[in-house]
C-alpha cells in the first residue's frame, strides 16, 4: 500500500497522487490483460517479480525432466514423483480419468519402479540391442498463476517422441500435461499426463517413457 504523504499545496499534492494512482491503475489493467505466457509481458513489482519467478521454475522443471529422461537418467526421473504421483497415457482421445477406461500405461510408482528395473535387467531380451529415445518440445505453457484445489499449477507443452531399436525408429507427436506441488523449495510430480496425437490409431510398441 502507498503510503500518503502531506506536502505544502494540498491541491498540487492531491492532483500528483491522483495522477501517480491513475497510472498505476493504468499498468495493473495492462498486465492483468496480457497472456500468461507473454514472452513480451514487462512485469514490474515485487508481487510480479514473484509470479514470473515461480512460472520460470515451473517451465524450467519441465525442460528439465524431459533431458533427464533424454539421458537416460530414470532412477532420477523416477524421484521427481510425488508418492501418490501417477504417470497416464490416456487410451482415447479427451478422455476426462482413468477410472473404468482403457489406457496405454497407467502406473503409480511401484509400477514405474518395476519398469526402471527391468531397463537395466540383463534378463529383458527385448531391450536388446538397447532402446534410446529422445523429445522435441515446444516451451512449456503455464495454465494458470494460482494453484487449483489440490495445490497443484498444471504446465502443457507439446512434443515429438522418437524411440530408436534395432536401426528403426518410431516418431510419435504428443501433449504432455504436467500438475506439479510445491515440496519446499522444488516440485513434484503429482500427474504426468501424455496425450498421444494418434491415440486411436496404429502405435508401436512403446519400451520407454515419453
Amino acid at each position: 500500500m502507498m503510503e500518503m504523504t502531506q506536502e505544502p499545496g494540498g491541491q498540487q499534492n492531491g492532483q500528483r497522487q491522483d495522477a501517480q494512482q491513475g497510472q498505476q491503475q493504468e499498468q495493473y489493467r495492462s498486465q492483468v490483460q496480457q497472456p500468461l505466457n507473454s514472452q513480451q509481458s514487462q512485469e514490474q513489482g515485487p508481487f510480479q517479480d514473484q509470479t514470473q519467478s515461480q512460472r520460470q521454475s515451473l517451465q524450467d522443471f519441465v525442460w528439465q525432466e524431459n533431458a533427464l529422461l533424454d539421458q537416460g537418467r530414470f532412477d532420477e526421473w523416477y524421484e521427481l514423483f510425488a508418492q501418490d504421483g501417477l504417470y497416464w497415457i490416456p487410451g482415447e482421445s479427451g478422455q476426462e480419468s482413468p477410472e473404468g477406461r482403457m489406457s496405454i500405461a497407467l502406473e503409480n510408482r511401484m509400477l514405474m519402479r518395476l519398469r526402471i528395473d527391468r531397463l537395466s535387467h540383463h534378463r529383458a531380451f527385448s531391450l536388446q540391442p538397447g532402446v534410446r529415445g529422445l523429445r522435441v518440445i515446444q516451451h512449456p505453457r503455464l495454465q494458470s498463476d494460482q494453484p487449483d484445489e489440490d495445490g497443484c499449477y498444471t504446465v502443457r507443452t507439446n512434443l515429438i517422441y522418437s524411440e530408436y531399436q534395432k536401426q528403426k525408429t518410431e516418431v510419435l507427436p504428443a501433449t504432455a500435461s504436467y500438475r506439479l506441488r510445491a515440496v519446499g523449495q522444488a516440485w513434484e510430480i503429482v500427474e504426468k499426463r501424455v496425450d498421444l496425437l494418434s491415440v486411436d490409431g496404429y502405435l508401436p510398441t512403446i519400451q520407454l517413457f515419453i
